[in-house]
């Protein structure tokens, strides 16, 4: 048997990382002595500790791991592995594209051209959005996660035997920004039909005012979307009535590059 500190210095670990393990139930000492209550492992939880290590470096999540030494389920392991690579890929791809759209601005600084964009050459208009029904889920997450969350709604609209009818659509409910909790709702219009009127993942989003723009260009740049809709509104004596939110207009395996993204930009209005 080991002692915590010798477990820890083994396994590379701190002892307040193992509490936390103990904690939350991923790997749980072998013996606690319940006088003293000090902790001690056995010599096969090594192999244990380097395995939850080992998956740790790869960036899975304690969740994911807990369920895998729970299930000792080499088919759910593969399948983690398999989105963590879809992960890095991603990752990948949108460095090359960050890359690009930063030898783009180089270049246009050295061509001359201002250092910041001072215009917002976007029109605005008020437009009434047409009702429709969406399959949605609401969700609060990093907003790098989106993608996820986007997918998870497609499989619920085929499962349920409902056919998309529009661009994806997704609400955002904080009123301040936050990247690595936001609050949103993603919603994909599907055909109207009975069935889609009495499932319980499908809501009728209701027709409504709403100031709007068209926006092409990377989702990063999005903020210039959102200025140019806020100032119009405050401009044309509006305020917003409820969630903004941004309908894509097509997606990622569409297109060659994020200078060719289209996304509508709609913020519910009504008159002042």
């Amino acid at each position: 048997m080991y002692s915590i500190g010798e477990f820890s210095k083994i396994g590379s670990v701190s002892t307040k990382t193992l509490r936390y393990y103990d904690e939350i139930g991923l790997i749980c000492p072998a013996f606690v002595n319940q006088e003293n209550h000090y902790r001690y492992y056995a010599a096969d939880q090594v192999y244990t500790l380097l395995f939850i290590s080992e998956l740790k470096s790869y960036d899975l999540r304690l969740e994911q791991i807990k369920a895998i030494l729970n299930s000792e389920d080499e088919q759910l392991l593969v399948h983690f592995l398999k989105q963590r690579i879809q992960e890095l890929d991603n990752q990948m791809q949108e460095n090359i594209q960050l890359k690009h759209s930063i030898e783009k601005k180089m270049l246009k600084i050295q061509s001359g051209g201002n250092m910041m964009d001072k215009k917002l050459d976007l029109t605005v208009e008020a437009k009434v959005f047409a009702p429709v029904y969406a399959m949605y889920k609401k969700a609060v997450i990093d907003i790098g996660q989106i993608s996820n969350v986007i997918g998870s709604v497609f499989e619920e609209i085929y499962k349920n035997g409902l056919k998309p009818d529009g661009p994806v659509m997704v609400f955002y409910f904080d009123e301040e920004f936050h990247e690595e909790h936001a609050n949103v709702e993603v919603c994909i219009p599907v055909m109207e039909s009975e069935k889609a009127k009495t499932c319980e993942s499908v809501k009728h989003i209701e027709q409504g005012l709403c100031a709007m723009t068209m926006y092409t260009g990377p989702y990063s740049a999005l903020c210039k979307a959102y200025a140019a809709v806020l100032e119009w509104i405050d401009d044309n004596q509006y305020e917003i009535v409820s969630a903004p939110f941004d309908c894509y207009m097509n997606s990622p395996q569409e297109v060659k590059s994020p200078e060719e993204f289209i996304t509508k930009v709609c913020f519910p209005i009504k008159k002042k």
